[in-house]
C-alpha cells in the first residue's frame, strides 16, 4: 500500500495540472518515445507510465473542453480549487522529498565519521563495508535530488498555469521590452515565483546587480499590506500592521519605521511599475522566502498562515473535499485593474 501512495499522488497531481487552462493547450508534442529499457527499479517505470497515460488523457479531455467561448483569463471558482489543489498536492510532495534527503544526508554524515575511525584504527574490512554502505546512500541522494527538481519543475507549471494565454504572451512582451531597453537586468519568469497567497503578475520580476527586484505592489499587497505612492516626491510607502516601510525611486536609503537602511540595490521602475528588492521586502514584512539554485524557483510564504492552513488541515483531514481559498479570478482581474490605474501615475 505504501508503494501505491506516491503513484496515486502523482497520478491526481498530473491530472490537477493538465485540468488548468494553458497545459491543455501547449507542449502538445510531449515526447513518449522512451520503448527501450531504462536502468531504473521497475516501480519508476510503472509510475512515469501511468503519470504519462493520464496526462494524454487529461489533455485530450482538456482540448474538447475548451472550445468555445470560454474566458481563458477568468477560469472561475472550480478551476481555481484546481490550482490551489494542485498546488499543495506538488507542495506535499516536495516537503516529503526534501525530508528523505535530510535523513539520508545524516546518515551518510554518520557513516562517513564511523569510515574515518575505521581507517584510523586500521579495520579494512569495517572501512570497505562502509564506503559500500556510502556509496549507496549517495546513489539513493542523488535520486532523491533528481525526484525533487521534477517536482519543482511541475510547481513551476502549476503556477504558470494559473495564467491565462492571452496574459503569458501579453508577459512575453513585456520581457522583450524589458531586456531591449534595460541591458543591465534579467526577466525571471513569472512561474519562478511560489507563493502560498493568490498572487499574479503583470510584469515580471528581474534581476539587477546580482539582485531579485519584485514589482512592490502586486507582491506586498497579495501579502495584506497596503502600498501609497508619491507621485511628487516618488516614494513609496508601504504599511503593514505596525510596520511602516518608505522607498524613494533610484536612492539605497530607506526607512522602517522611521529607521534609515541602505539597500544593496535601489528601488526603480520598469513597465510604469515599481520595483523594490525582494530580500529587503521579506525581511521586513516578516516573510520566509527559500530558493532553489538547480531550478531558480523562489518561494514566498507568510508563516503564520502557513501554520493556521497547517491547522486547518489536520482538523479537516477526514473531509472528502477541501474548502475554496476563498478567492477567485473575478476578484484578481478587479484588483489588477486596480494596481494598473494606481500604478499608471508613478
Amino acid at each position: 500500500m505504501k508503494k501505491l501512495k506516491p503513484i496515486l499522488s502523482i497520478v491526481v497531481l498530473s491530472a490537477l495540472i493538465a485540468a488548468t487552462p494553458v497545459f491543455g493547450q501547449a507542449n502538445n508534442g510531449k515526447n513518449n518515445s522512451n520503448n527501450g529499457k531504462q536502468p531504473v527499479k521497475e516501480e519508476k517505470v510503472k509510475e512515469e507510465k501511468v503519470k504519462e497515460e493520464k496526462i494524454k488523457e487529461e489533455k485530450e479531455k482538456n482540448n474538447n473542453g475548451n472550445n468555445g467561448d470560454n474566458d481563458k483569463s477568468n477560469p472561475g471558482k472550480g478551476q481555481d480549487k484546481s490550482w490551489k489543489e494542485a498546488k499543495d498536492l506538488v507542495e506535499a510532495e516536495k516537503d516529503a522529498l526534501e525530508v528523505k534527503k535530510d535523513e539520508l544526508e545524516t546518515q551518510k554524515d554518520e557513516l562517513e565519521k564511523q569510515l574515518e575511525e575505521a581507517e584510523t584504527n586500521g579495520n579494512k574490512e569495517l572501512a570497505e563495508q562502509l564506503k559500500t554502505q556510502i556509496s549507496e546512500i549517495e546513489k539513493q541522494r542523488l535520486e532523491i535530488k533528481s525526484e525533487m527538481k521534477n517536482t519543482i519543475n511541475l510547481m513551476k507549471e502549476v503556477v504558470k498555469n494559473r495564467y491565462s494565454i492571452e496574459e503569458l504572451e501579453e508577459l512575453r512582451k513585456i520581457s522583450d521590452e524589458l531586456k531591449e531597453q534595460n541591458g543591465d537586468i534579467i526577466v525571471i519568469p513569472v512561474e519562478n515565483i511560489s507563493t502560498n497567497k493568490d498572487i499574479k503578475f503583470d510584469t515580471p520580476p528581474v534581476v539587477k546587480e546580482g539582485r531579485t527586484l519584485i514589482p512592490v505592489r502586486a507582491l506586498t499587497q497579495g501579502f495584506g499590506a497596503e502600498v501609497d505612492w508619491n507621485s511628487e516626491e516618488k516614494k513609496v510607502t508601504i504599511t503593514k500592521g505596525d510596520k511602516e516601510i518608505v522607498l524613494y525611486l533610484d536612492n539605497k536609503t530607506a526607512t522602517v519605521n522611521g529607521e534609515k537602511v541602505e539597500l544593496e540595490v535601489p528601488s526603480t521602475a520598469y513597465n510604469n511599475r515599481t520595483y523594490v528588492p525582494l530580500r529587503f521586502i521579506i525581511e521586513n514584512l516578516g516573510l520566509e522566502i527559500d530558493y532553489d539554485e538547480d531550478t531558480g524557483l523562489i518561494e514566498i510564504d507568510d508563516k503564520d498562515d502557513k501554520d493556521i492552513d497547517d491547522k486547518d488541515n489536520d482538523d479537516d483531514v477526514d473531509k472528502v473535499e477541501d474548502g475554496d481559498d476563498g478567492k477567485n479570478n473575478v476578484e484578481d482581474t478587479e484588483n489588477a485593474e486596480d494596481i494598473k490605474e494606481d500604478d499608471s501615475q508613478e
